[in-house]
């Protein structure tokens, strides 16, 4: 079997943890730490990693892994790469037998070791949930720069130039009557190649969308772009002198969105258990034993909400909307159901709402949205 490359530490995309949840498979290795935030490991982080490292070996043998060899080693070279590299707050790394990732974490984690059938990406979900990549437009009436918004700063993506096309701009005579015509049909052209640019980017990269420049353009833009799906906000450039500036900017209109989203999905909740309290139930039980007979439509988790124990499935036969069991690990105990379940949700297409502590107090902390019937 052909073990997978060792990588270095990247940016945290969303499609990441779809990936891991897809992957999984025991043995998945996970194991989470803080750090310190620098341009290069620790030495006392790294001795901590090197540590963790050892444990997962000892964790792997007490199991009776007889394949630990080849995963302790793409393990090692992960270590390897990692304890030479930038940090974050965090770090989460896992290993299986065909993956090998390493992602710096905007927060801190608990410093653990996990050795299960899924990988413990709950951290991934909170930092996707604190600042998730996201798109910035900065339009200018001469140019226009796309940023892709990830790993706490901006990196260009695209650009346009409404100078730089196949052939010179049509000039009118001077004191033409028709100046103005063509200075609209100028206008007019730039703009819809910058709506082109950003649906290019954008359906390969879907994520929510933060435009920049002077309030008069950016309201024309609006007017004709049909590319503005999750528009999180507005920013005046203007107000704005810096690189740093605008990313500052940007997130604050992040946060903002985020909040919005917390509110909506809040509503929605409320909505349906109003409107079709039939799609509605509460708690870690009743999501498990819903999940293999309805498709999720959203799952409602509060962000510190954790419930280790055995998932079970809860019929002899029963089957998830795929026609496979929406439970495969049954009877496997696990560091926390809520994990294994939003991993479950993903799957099947559910959105996953995270939300604060005490938001879902009085639903047992978790809260599954299903489908309406047909």
């Amino acid at each position: 079997m052909t073990r997978p490359a060792a990588r270095p530490p990247t940016a945290l995309r969303a499609r990441d943890v779809a990936e891991l949840t897809v992957a999984s498979g025991y043995p998945c290795l996970s194991v989470l730490m803080p750090t310190q935030p620098g341009p290069r490991m620790t030495p006392a982080d790294v001795h901590q990693l090197r540590s963790l490292a050892a444990q997962v070996e000892q964790e792997l043998t007490e199991q009776g892994v007889t394949t630990r060899a080849p995963l302790l080693r793409t393990l090692a070279e992960q270590v390897s790469r990692v304890a030479v590299g930038p940090t974050d707050h965090g770090l989460a790394t896992y290993v299986s037998q065909s993956v090998a990732r390493s992602f710096r974490l905007p927060q801190s984690v608990p410093a653990r070791t996990l050795v299960e059938r899924t990988f413990a990406t709950r951290p991934l979900i909170s930092a996707l949930h604190r600042m998730p990549p996201h798109v910035v437009l900065v339009l200018h009436p001469t140019c226009a720069h796309l940023y892709a918004g990830v790993d706490g700063g901006l990196r260009p993506v695209g650009q346009l130039d409404p100078f730089g096309g196949k052939g010179p701009l049509r000039l009118p005579p001077a004191g033409s009557p028709g100046a103005a015509d063509v200075r609209e049909e100028v206008a007019e052209s730039y703009l819809r190649g910058v709506d082109r640019l950003l649906r290019d980017y954008r359906s390969a990269h879907p994520s929510p969308l933060v435009l920049a420049g002077p309030p008069h353009l950016l309201d024309r833009f609006c007017l004709l772009s049909r590319n503005l799906e999750r528009l999180a906000g507005r920013v005046d450039a203007d107000e704005h002198d810096t690189a740093l500036d605008l990313a500052l900017a940007g997130s604050a209109v992040i946060q903002d969105y985020l909040r919005t989203r917390r509110a909506d999905a809040l509503d929605r909740l409320r909505e349906a258990m109003t409107g079709r309290p039939e799609d509605v139930v509460t708690g870690i039980d009743a999501c498990w034993q819903t999940l293999p007979v309805r498709r999720p439509e959203m799952l409602l988790v509060e962000e510190g909400f954790i419930s280790p124990g055995s998932a079970r499935p809860p019929s002899a036969g029963a089957s998830g909307p795929q026609g496979r069991r929406a439970d495969p690990y049954a009877d496997h105990h696990v560091h926390d159901l809520v994990d294994d379940l939003m991993e479950q949700v993903i799957l099947h297409g559910g959105q996953l709402a995270l939300l604060q502590d005490g938001d879902l107090d009085e639903h047992g902390r978790v809260a599954l949205v299903s489908r309406r019937r047909r």
